[in-house]
């Protein structure tokens, strides 16, 4: 890493196939896992950011009651399946403004949903770990710092 937080050009990212731990964007935990794209992966700890716990738990606020019971049930599902989340911690928040030179060289602005993104892309890549998610165009401008899967 540099001292801004990016890569080096010695550095280079994972690929999925050689990571030990995969961090499942909040949009694959609602949406479950494709199991084939797990299993095509290998052996690997998935896992997920504290962020990830909160965005399930806002649902617990929705005006629907089935919305509010299956995001209770979903939280207690992650909470189980993942463990704790992994925080934002300083180690994330010294690598956040790569992340977010990353975003806004490529051109995209910072909005407020994509900065909760880079927030959970920035612990990905503070504790060593892959990106999955359903959205990977979103995080094609990290691509040359954290491996990106799509599930």
């Amino acid at each position: 890493m540099t001292a801004t937080g990016g890569p080096t050009e010695s550095e280079s990212r994972p690929e999925p196939s050689r990571l030990s731990r995969i961090l499942l964007d909040t949009n694959v935990v609602i949406m479950r896992p494709d199991a084939a794209k797990l299993i095509a992966l290998g052996p690997v700890r998935l896992v997920v950011a504290a962020i990830t716990h909160a965005e399930l738990a806002e649902g617990e606020f929705a005006a629907d009651p089935a919305v509010r019971l299956r995001t209770l049930l979903d939280l207690a599902l992650a909470r189980q399946a993942y463990g704790p989340g992994l925080p934002f911690d300083d180690s994330a928040a010294q690598v956040y403004p790569a992340v977010c030179r990353a975003v806004v060289q490529s051109g995209r602005a910072l909005g407020r949903a994509r900065r909760i993104d880079m927030m959970i892309a920035a612990i990905a890549l503070a504790n060593g770990c892959g990106l999955a998610t359903r959205n990977t165009d979103d995080f094609l401008p990290l691509a040359t710092m954290l491996a990106l899967v799509d599930l």
